[in-house]
């Protein structure tokens, strides 16, 4: 994910590396590029109320550029490095909450290094699953997150046998004291501590 939203903000922005677009969009204005909710209804229309809508929401990503005669105009690059994580990460967040729904788990873990030092994707992303669950699924974020995709291949590749998301929650559920951490422990990866609470 990390290289395919890098490549894209290349395209758009100077941007020599990942570290350079996190920089320059948390400095952007998403609203100057993506069409909102509000733009289409009113800010303060009858109609966001009755639907249920905030009017910040994200109703076209980019979207604003398509109506401009030049979409260059007002906009910087941080708009665009900007809009352009958000767009990438709510897809990210909309496959994970569907893969949710489909195995029955409230949890979703977020790994990568596409979330190392990554708050806006991960404001977004905690955002985003609590609104489409309307509370009842939780978007959490592992503290040495780059290293989890390869220790999935690994367990994987090693044919340990893995549970259902139903198996999962029961034998946490079972075995877990009202406050509780996994504790992993690697010898390359050190120490890893993530709260299940």
């Amino acid at each position: 994910v990390e290289s395919g939203d890098w490549g894209l903000c290349r395209l758009l922005t100077g941007s020599d590396s990942f570290s350079d677009v996190l920089d320059l969009a948390m400095k952007g204005d998403p609203s100057k590029v993506d069409m909102m909710v509000g733009d289409i209804y009113g800010e303060n229309s009858n109609a966001l109320e009755k639907m249920g809508l905030s009017a910040n929401l994200v109703a076209s990503s980019f979207g604003k550029l398509v109506a401009k005669r030049n979409p260059s105009e007002g906009v910087k690059e941080e708009d665009l490095a900007r809009a352009l994580l958000l767009m990438v990460t709510n897809n990210i967040g909309q496959v994970a909450y569907l893969n949710a729904q489909l195995h029955g788990t409230s949890r979703i873990y977020f790994v990568g290094t596409f979330l190392q030092q990554n708050t806006i994707s991960q404001q977004r992303l905690a955002y985003a699953i609590d609104y489409w669950s309307k509370g009842r699924t939780e978007a959490l974020f592992l503290e040495h997150e780059g290293y989890f995709g390869a220790l999935g291949a690994f367990l994987l590749n090693q044919g340990i046998k893995h549970h259902t998301a139903d198996d999962s929650e029961h034998r946490i559920r079972k075995k877990r004291p009202s406050k509780s951490k996994i504790h992993l422990r690697s010898k390359s990866m050190g120490s890893i501590h993530v709260s299940t609470n």
